[in-house]
């Protein structure tokens, strides 16, 4: 059983990063497949690659990426708890697995994944919220075939976030996760609300978390990410929807394709203006929180059809529980507030709107 002690070099050594430390551990007591253990301590700075022959255990409560982190398929990393990963500006990380490797960020305590590392037996249990998250503030990361468990224990509740960069987010795995409500807004284990539209989030799976995604109002979602665990659709998210806030307008065009949870607006008035433009699928339902409203900008445009409701958050008829409660709530007329066209100066009405502020 080989441990490695990766710290940052001084600034005369001329290396990124040396090893301090390998050694026989006289206790084989579980541990990686290859029994190789990385403990990172300190901050990438320079490009670096975290290899599958590897476990990687963060041992540095807010580890910072500075440079590129490359990550090799089938590659394991874990978290002390309560710690997290902070990508800034200048770094950037390519997070790159497989179908049959894939990369697996994870709980100290998960025994599953890369052994028994601390080596406790069974004496302590995985459980969402053991660790915090990584944060996104670059362009250009890259997740495919990645799987996030157990995360979630920062302020914001998030295992990943995108917050002011870019990422490809897609293949992915989020299960066992946090996500909820904090304060008056609601952020997912995958939460992009502060992400830039060049966000791609495609073929994921979310299942087993409290709350599986928020988004940008802006970024377009498809129908290829699924809410259920494959092969038991009864196992879903405990608030199963795709979360909308932004202090940004939709001011370019904009579909929202998702139809197997419903988008939830959550903002007190997020307004459409031109030339944007919000374009719902076939069978997509939008809900909204108590107080939210949505309201079409003159020269902007919405764009849907008998299809699709726009219903209280408290509406477990259309697309199932998304507030969570079970059947503790039930849906008023006045729930929230409507959608408003600045244009005309009414408020749209139909069957298809329900539980609004103007029935």
């Amino acid at each position: 059983f080989l441990m490695t002690v990766i710290r940052k070099s001084t600034p005369n050594d001329g290396f990124g990063f040396i090893i301090s430390g390998c050694k026989k551990d006289e206790d084989d007591n579980g541990g990686s497949s290859s029994g190789k253990v990385a403990y990172i301590m300190d901050d990438i700075t320079v490009p670096t690659t975290w290899y599958a022959d590897t476990v990687y255990v963060i041992k540095d409560h807010d580890f910072w990426v500075e440079n590129t982190l490359t990550i090799q398929a089938g590659t394991i990393i874990k978290f002390y708890p309560g710690y997290f990963m902070v990508v800034n500006e200048s770094g950037t990380i390519i997070a790159q697995g497989t179908t049959d490797k894939p990369i697996i960020f994870t709980s100290l305590k998960d025994d599953t994944h890369g052994g028994d590392i601390n080596k406790d037996g069974s004496a302590s249990s995985p459980a969402p919220g053991d660790w915090g998250n990584i944060s996104l503030y670059s362009n250009g990361n890259i997740f495919t075939y990645c799987e996030f468990w157990y995360g979630g224990s920062t302020s914001y509740l998030s295992t990943l976030e995108i917050y002011g960069g870019t990422a490809n987010v897609s293949h992915c795995l989020f299960t066992k996760n946090k996500g909820g409500k904090f304060g008056d807004f609601y952020y997912g284990a995958l939460d992009a609300s502060e992400a830039k539209e060049q966000t791609v989030i495609k073929s994921n799976t979310f299942y087993d978390n409290i709350l599986p995604m928020s988004v940008s109002s802006i970024i377009s979602i498809d129908n290829s990410n699924v809410f259920s665990k494959p092969g038991d659709p009864s196992v879903t998210n405990n608030m199963n929807g795709i979360f909308i806030y932004d202090i940004a307008d939709i001011n370019k065009p904009t579909t929202w394709s998702e139809t197997e949870v419903p988008f939830v607006i959550n903002d007190n008035d997020l307004w459409i203006e031109s030339p944007g433009s919000l374009t719902l699928a076939q069978s997509v339902i939008v809900k909204f929180t108590p107080g939210s409203y949505l309201v079409i900008g003159n020269g902007a445009s919405l764009t849907f059809n008998s299809s699709n409701f726009f219903t209280s958050f408290k509406d477990d008829a259309h697309g199932g529980d998304t507030n969570g409660d079970g059947n503790a709530t039930s849906p008023l007329d006045g729930d929230w507030g409507g959608i408003y066209n600045n244009s005309t100066g009414v408020y749209l009405t139909g069957a298809n709107i329900l539980y609004d502020s103007n029935k």
